[in-house]
């Protein structure tokens, strides 16, 4: 990215944003989305506005909530200038070790400004690719204990038109439950796909093994820091798919992995992996190389959710993103109009043109902090 970006105040908010139902994982419940909402504002009064996605807990990864706010102001924001280059701001974000949700949470909302700017390049110019005007959605169910509600909550979301399911799955989840559903998705031509988000550790190998009877891929089966877990998965089952998820966190961590014959296939969370500059380099590499790629999510808030659906439109051979519409999940949501989805779909160009609601960001806002530069 280039250009030169101003800065006169950047304002922080913690929100907490209500869930319709709780959503389970391997990894624990939800029944509300906490996160922090970054807003850059420009001398010109141009406004750009980023999401910290990560949980309120380190269990999907050392960040939590409150320590990020804390990092964006004792160290981010104090080395920021009324003035200076795109890649100067980034030269600073890398300087910080980790923190990569937080960090992409600052550069989001600078990029929302730097677009803004009359001679600002397009993703188009960095990715090599062209806008596609709709993007395929697929949609992340939680675990379920009731068999029946499950099976209730498969058909309609088939009716609803998604292009993939993906299960949330750990050791202790019953693997015959998807039996039943196989058929049905198979039927109306839907993909499967399962995450355990790292839940499966040594002992928990074996179970690992029903899943590859589904021709199918399971994301991120074993802990992140377990590298040895996941050569004895491979080495035990051959044609265990592997998606990877949280043990990509940068350009590094994908080139690793597809060197060692690992990378099935990449699910890209932009926070994830430190932001939009990170992102690019990592879509080139996996284009440049024939590696499956599509966007994730971490059940982000409108702010979020745009700014996925829109490096989502240039990945022209994802059968599926996890970007279900947020009514799928929030009473309601901080933008307008709501992000819809049409038989699996959702149109880019109009997505895009939403505005997110000051007002709304209010409503929601536990705590607030502002901060103006000379």
């Amino acid at each position: 990215m280039e250009g030169i970006i101003t800065l006169k105040r950047i304002e922080l908010y913690l929100i907490d944003l209500p869930q319709k139902s709780t959503f389970k994982s391997g990894i624990g419940e939800r029944k509300s989305k906490k996160t922090i909402l970054v807003k850059w504002i420009d001398k010109e009064g141009r406004v750009g506005y980023g999401e910290c996605s990560c949980r309120p807990d380190p269990f999907y990864s050392a960040e939590f909530i409150k320590a990020s706010l804390i990092l964006i102001q004792k160290f981010i924001i104090p080395r920021l200038q009324p003035s200076q280059s795109y890649k100067d701001v980034i030269h600073i974000l890398n300087g910080i070790r980790g923190w990569n949700f937080t960090k992409s949470a600052v550069e989001s909302a600078m990029y929302q400004v730097l677009k803004q700017q009359s001679k600002a390049k397009g993703l188009s110019d960095y990715l090599n690719s062209d806008m596609k005007p709709s993007v395929p959605v697929g949609i992340s169910l939680g675990i379920y204990d009731d068999q029946a509600e499950m099976l209730d909550v498969v058909n309609k979301s088939i009716d609803e038109g998604y292009k993939r399911l993906k299960f949330k799955i750990s050791p202790y989840v019953n693997s015959s439950v998807f039996e039943s559903v196989y058929p049905l998705l198979s039927e109306r031509n839907v993909q499967l796909s399962f995450d355990a988000n790292g839940s499966f550790r040594g002992s928990d190998l074996e179970k690992l093994s029903h899943y590859t009877h589904f021709e199918t891929h399971v994301e991120q089966p074993t802990p992140p820091d377990r590298f040895d877990l996941l050569l004895e998965a491979r080495r035990r089952y051959p044609k265990l798919k592997i998606c990877f998820d949280e043990e990509v966190e940068s350009i590094g961590d994908v080139v690793k992995l597809h060197q060692l014959g690992l990378l099935d296939e990449l699910n890209l969370k932009i926070g994830r992996v430190g932001g939009i500059t990170s992102s690019i380099e990592i879509l080139n590499y996996c284009k440049n190389h024939d590696i499956p790629c599509w966007m994730g999510g971490m059940f982000e808030t409108g702010v979020g959710r745009l700014q996925n659906l829109e490096l989502a439109a240039y990945l022209a051979n994802a059968k599926a993103n996890d970007l279900s519409p947020s009514s799928r999940y929030f009473v309601e949501d901080i933008i307008s109009p709501a992000i819809e989805m049409d038989n699996g779909l959702i149109d880019v160009r109009k997505s895009l043109e939403s505005n997110i609601l000051q007002e709304k960001i209010d409503y929601y806002t536990l705590q607030s902090h502002e901060y103006s530069l000379p």
